[in-house]
C-alpha cells in the first residue's frame, strides 16, 4: 500500500520500509504528506526528509504521537497457536473468512494480556488494511451529543481510509440499556448500534465486562471470542521461544513444575518481561526469566482473590 501511494516519487527502498513500519499509517496521510513535499521542497531539502516531517505533524495535530513513539512495538514472537480462545469456528477460519468477505463485526472480551488487542492487529497485517484503534477517551467528551458525533465520525474515518476499526475498552459504550440513568447512555448504545448496521467494512470491540454489555448490541457481533489465559502447553511453548532462545532441552523438570502453577499466566505477562529485559539491558536466566513471570503473576486479580479466599477458608 505503500508502494502504491508513493507511486511516482523518488524514494529509497529504505524509507518505504520506515513508513511500512508505521502503524496506523494512513494512504491519506501519505498522500497530503506528499503533496507538501512537492509544495516545500528546495535543493537542500530531501522528499524524504520532507514527508517525514509533515507525516510528524499530521501525527501531533491528531493526536498519533504514539505512531512516531513506536506504539505497541512487539516485543514478543506474535503465534495465533499462543491464543487461548473460546470460539464457535477456529480463529484462521475467520481471518481467512474476513480477508474474502472485507466486513464483519467481532468482539473480543478476556482478561487483560490475552491478546485481544494483539489478534486485531494480526488481522490487519494479514488483510493488508490499516488499522485505526480507537480508545474510549478518544470518544468520551463532556457536551451533550459530541460523543455520538465523535463515535459517528469514527467509523466515517475506517471506511474513508479503508481501515479495519478497533475501538479499545469499549465498555463504556456498550453498556446495557435497561440499566441506563441518563438519557445520553442510551443515546450513545443507539448511535454505536446504528453506526454497526451501517458499517461496510471491519470492526472488532474488545472488552473486559461482556456480562454488562447491552443484549442488542451483542447480537449484532458477527463473531464473539472468548481469550483466556495460557494454557499448561502454551505456558511452555512461550516460555522456551521467549527465555530459552527456542531450545526445549532447556526446561528443566524444576522450571516446568513452577510454570505449571501459573494457571493465569498470558501472552501480555511475558511481553512485560520482556519490555523489562529490554529496558534494563539485562540477561535474565531461565530462573531469573520466570521469577519475574511468577512477580507478574502475583498481582493478577484472580490469584489476590484466590489467596484472600483461601485464607478465610
Amino acid at each position: 500500500m505503500v508502494r502504491k501511494t508513493l507511486e511516482g516519487v523518488q524514494v529509497s527502498d529504505a524509507f518505504v520500509a520506515k513508513l511500512t513500519a508505521r502503524k496506523g499509517l494512513t494512504p491519506a496521510q501519505i498522500r497530503t504528506a506528499v503533496r507538501f513535499a512537492g509544495l516545500a521542497q528546495s535543493d537542500d531539502a530531501s522528499m524524504e526528509g520532507l514527508i517525514e516531517r509533515q507525516l510528524r505533524n499530521s501525527d501531533q495535530a491528531l493526536g498519533n504521537c504514539a505512531h512516531e513513539a513506536g506504539a505497541r512495538r512487539s516485543v514478543t514472537t506474535y503465534d495465533l497457536a499462543m491464543l487461548n480462545v473460546e470460539s464457535r469456528f477456529e480463529v484462521p477460519r475467520i481471518v481467512k473468512a474476513l480477508k474474502a468477505r472485507g466486513h464483519g463485526s467481532l468482539c473480543f472480551y478476556g482478561a487483560p494480556g490475552t491478546g485481544k488487542t494483539a489478534l486485531a492487529e494480526h488481522i490487519a497485517q494479514v488483510l493488508e488494511q490499516p488499522l485505526i484503534i480507537k480508545q474510549a477517551s478518544d470518544l468520551m467528551s463532556k457536551y451533550v451529543g459530541e460523543t455520538e458525533q465523535n463515535m459517528a465520525a469514527m467509523f466515517r474515518e475506517a471506511e474513508a481510509e479503508k481501515a479495519i476499526l478497533l475501538l479499545d475498552e469499549a465498555d463504556s459504550f456498550l453498556q446495557d440499556r435497561r440499566g441506563a440513568q441518563r438519557t445520553y447512555e442510551v443515546t450513545e448504545v443507539n448511535e454505536m448500534l446504528q453506526g454497526m448496521e451501517r458499517h461496510a467494512g471491519i470492526f472488532v470491540c474488545t472488552t473486559n465486562l461482556l456480562e454488562s454489555l447491552d443484549q442488542a448490541l451483542l447480537r449484532r457481533f458477527t463473531f464473539k471470542i472468548k481469550f483466556m489465559p495460557l494454557t499448561g502447553e502454551q505456558r511452555e511453548k512461550m516460555f522456551i521461544t521467549e527465555a530459552l532462545g527456542a531450545d526445549a532441552s532447556l526446561l528443566t523438570g524444576a522450571l516446568r513444575a513452577r510454570l505449571a502453577k501459573l494457571t493465569q499466566l498470558c501472552p501480555g505477562d511475558f511481553a512485560a518481561v520482556k519490555r523489562q529485559v529490554e529496558i534494563l539491558s539485562a540477561e535474565l536466566s531461565a530462573e531469573e526469566f520466570l521469577s519475574q513471570l511468577e512477580a507478574e503473576h502475583r498481582i493478577k486479580p484472580e490469584v489476590r482473590e484466590a489467596r484472600s479466599m483461601g485464607f478465610v477458608h
